[in-house]
């Protein structure tokens, strides 16, 4: 009869998180390529064994994200353990960034990534491929906040907060927090266990679950503890973390305590349906200080959607703002924001440099084909008084202003842009 001993079973494969003992370098346009090839990016496929690949990622992503808060730390951001008050480095924790001028900011930008993704990146593949580290993670989008003023009254660069909605899986021996898919590569006592059992009790940051409920710790605790009172907020939030911020923000308690100190809101990537919405305040916000970027091949900044959707483009979905295109090359949530981070920061900045007064554009949509030529024309600083905020969706303007819309409208692209002679 045979009998197999634990001792028996094929060891855990062991790599260091260091690129350079992986065989990996930064080259001098920011990219992570292989030190036996340069033309190579990361290899996934080191070998046919899944274990031995997942364990080189691993150790690779460790490595790239220590890079990430060194770049972090080089900007000015410090790192605060959640939840707060908490100093103990080896008890269950998850860490945010701030920026050291924010208990002084009078604008502060929020940053929510998608739960799937470690503390910082927006994308691997774009961090360990083409486009570099900084492009792929926060880093860029940092540096792009750092150059802005916080209003029009205050030059000084806005404060920032990033938040952490990833790593919410504690892993004690690791004295810190992973991801969905990074929990299963940690070492396990043999190469062939089956995986780490998540236990409740050992495996959860206090308060903080789920996304869901660290979004909400974010906005409960975090702000009003570290953000000054009169301080303005600039939410960017994408996939997931923008439907928790929404969802958590349409309620009318939350929003009478919050919805004073909001400036701006980005949905890069969220589903949240405006047909939900409950809160009246919150569904004029939208309307007039909110903006959605989606997947479209349309050029980056295109207008594709009012607030009420438009079911060429966003489908059943009505975002309850305008929605634009991120450009042709956003194909996956994880990437809205990296190719429409500059078009974000000129939206944010333009909204903070007119305070109070800013309203969304208006802007027509043309449709691009098919059976019907009718247009869906929507217009926030104008319509019936009734309208919220004097704006109304779906209200065609009169006939005698239609040749100044005309003239002022960011179009849709056609197969063949036309402007009809009605239209003229």
């Amino acid at each position: 009869m045979f009998r197999r001993r634990w001792s028996g079973l094929p060891a855990d494969p062991q790599f260091e998180s260091d690129l350079t003992e992986l065989g990996y370098f930064v080259n001098d346009v920011d990219e992570i390529r292989s030190l036996e090839d340069p033309d190579y990016y990361f290899k996934f496929f080191l070998t046919k064994n899944e274990r031995w690949n997942e364990r080189q990622r691993f150790a690779f992503n460790d490595a790239v994200g220590g890079i990430i808060k060194d770049r972090l730390a080089a900007e000015g951001l410090e790192t605060v353990m959640l939840p707060l008050g908490q100093t103990d480095p080896s008890k269950p924790h998850i860490p945010i960034c701030v920026s050291a001028n924010l208990s002084k900011s009078s604008r502060v930008v929020l940053i929510l990534g998608e739960s799937v993704q470690a503390f910082g990146v927006l994308a691997q593949r774009v961090v360990g491929g083409s486009g570099g580290i900084n492009k792929g993670s926060v880093v860029g989008f940092v540096k792009g906040l750092k150059t802005q003023k916080s209003s029009a009254a205050d030059a000084s660069a806005p404060g920032i907060i990033i938040a952490n909605t990833g790593e919410l899986f504690w892993w004690p021996e690791g004295h810190r927090g992973l991801t969905p898919s990074g929990r299963h590569a940690i070492p396990m006592a043999s190469a062939v266990h089956y995986g780490r059992y998540f236990d409740p009790s050992k495996n959860t940051i206090p308060g903080q679950p789920t996304a869901a409920e660290h979004v909400r710790y974010i906005f409960d605790k975090v702000i009003p503890v570290l953000v000054p009172k009169n301080a303005k907020v600039d939410v960017i939030a994408v996939g997931d973390a923008a439907d928790h911020a929404e969802q958590y923000l349409d309620n009318e308690g939350k929003w009478a305590k919050l919805g004073r100190r909001l400036n701006c809101l980005v949905n890069l990537g969220g589903y949240y349906d405006a047909a939900r919405f409950k809160c009246e305040g919150f569904k004029t916000f939208m309307k007039h200080r909110a903006r959605a970027y989606v997947m479209d091949d349309a050029p980056l900044n295109t207008p594709v959607a009012g607030p009420d959707s438009n079911p060429e483009i966003t489908g059943s979905v009505a975002y309850g703002c305008p929605a634009y295109s991120a450009g042709p090359e956003a194909k996956l949530s994880e990437l809205l924001l990296i190719e429409a981070k500059q078009a974000v920061l000129e939206f944010i900045q333009e909204v903070a440099l007119a305070g109070s007064d800013y309203i969304n554009p208006t802007f027509t949509i043309v449709s691009r084909g098919g059976d019907s030529d009718e247009e869906d024309t929507w217009a926030v600083g104008g319509g019936d008084e009734g309208g919220e905020g004097g704006g109304a969706a779906g209200v065609a303007p009169g006939e005698e202003d239609q040749q100044q819309q005309a003239e002022e409208a960011l179009v849709v692209g056609m197969k063949k842009l036309e402007i009809t002679e009605a239209d003229k």
